[in-house]
């Protein structure tokens, strides 16, 4: 990034947001979670049965481990990310939790001996974590612009997910951070 006044607005923002996200009760954090499960889950029932491509949290991320096992136990095909290099993740089609292993940054991820890297095809509705949200579908990440790479040139559905403490008013922008289509915060659906 070139521009050192944007990074240090970014740098900002997720000090202050991943913070608020540590500062969770553990029972807010619960139902958070429950309610972006249940409203993600009614979400993908809609309409056409398309692929589904989510990712494992990182300690502080909203878990959608549980959308993950509804996934696996009705057949429904389940793209996750591998990190393969600095920004760049490779996905891979998961039909449970045994083609898991230890990964990157802590993060379980697809072992590639289990299932081959695959396309993530156009149709696909993409789950994506991030720091921070703005209602109108802005999105800032970890930093390593992976997601904004994965997604880039792509007519994927992204769905931005988090809790209701990482949405702000206001959000720095990028001419490279992906825009997400719809955002799913707390249970609720902002730009839907």
């Amino acid at each position: 990034m070139n521009d050192p006044a944007l990074h240090a607005a970014k740098q900002a923002l997720r000090a202050r947001v991943r913070a608020a996200r540590r500062a969770q009760p553990p029972a807010l954090r619960a139902a958070e979670t429950d309610a972006t499960i249940a409203a993600t889950t009614a979400f993908l029932t809609r309409g056409d049965a398309h692929v589904v491509a989510s990712y494992m949290a990182l300690p502080d991320e909203l878990d959608l481990a549980a959308l993950h096992r509804h996934l696996w136990n009705t057949g429904r095909p389940l793209l996750l990310p591998r990190v393969v290099g600095p920004g760049l993740l490779a996905w891979h089609v998961v039909t449970g939790p045994d083609g898991l292993v230890p990964g990157a940054y802590g993060i379980r991820e697809p072992d590639p001996h289990h299932a081959p890297a695959t396309e993530l095809p156009d149709t696909a509705i993409v789950l994506v974590p991030g720091v921070a949200f703005a209602r109108d579908g802005r999105r800032l990440g970890q930093g390593g612009g992976f997601y904004d790479r994965a997604l880039a040139g792509r007519s994927v559905r992204a769905i931005g997910i988090g809790f209701t403490c990482q949405l702000v008013e206001d959000l720095p922008h990028g001419a490279h951070d992906r825009m997400m289509d719809a955002l799913i915060i707390a249970g609720t659906m902002p730009l839907e």
